[in-house]
């Protein structure tokens, strides 16, 4: 029917061939049970179906085989056959733009060096240990307390007199 799209049709064809799940099929023939034209279109179907089974069946000859795979050896033999392709050559460029790019930052940090050189500085000496403890006996006696602070300007800070006033009591 012209009503129908071919979508609709489509699901027709199908719920006659046994296709749908349960739940299309439910919901299909529910729309038949309401629908006199999709019920029309769905008998004349099933007719069509029906009149196939009175055509003549024909049978392939014993040497329809044969003849198509000689056909299809002749046709696949006249193609030039294509041997794979060797990967060395696309590797070997490959390789060749790695072996390009090192060289280019190889060179361009030399050339960084030469042109700006990195000054070297000095490293202040080591004060030796042993005179400054002759000095300041009381860091040695207050190590442990000291280790706790966090930097220079901390213990600076708490000497200050007026944070503590200048009796400590130590």
């Amino acid at each position: 029917m012209a009503d129908l799209s071919d979508e609709e049709r489509a699901d027709l064809v199908a719920y006659l061939d046994g296709e749908l799940d349960e739940q299309a099929a439910q919901a299909l023939e529910a729309r038949l049970g309401n629908d006199p034209r999709a019920r029309a279109e769905a008998e004349t179907l099933r007719r069509t179906w029906e009149l196939l089974d009175y055509l003549p069946r024909t049978e392939a000859s014993t040497s329809f085989t044969h003849r198509t795979l000689e056909r299809l050896a002749v046709q696949t033999s006249s193609q030039p056959v294509m041997l794979p392709a060797s990967r060395w050559p696309g590797r070997l460029l490959a390789l060749g733009w790695v072996a390009a790019v090192l060289l280019a930052v190889a060179a361009g940090l030399g050339a960084a060096n030469w042109l700006w050189p990195q000054q070297q500085t000095p490293r202040p000496e080591r004060p030796d240990v042993e005179a400054l403890v002759v000095q300041n006996p009381r860091v040695l006696q207050f190590k442990r307390l000291y280790e706790h602070a966090d930097d220079l300007q901390f213990l600076r800070e708490l000497d200050q007199p007026d944070l503590f006033g200048d009796d400590v009591g130590w």
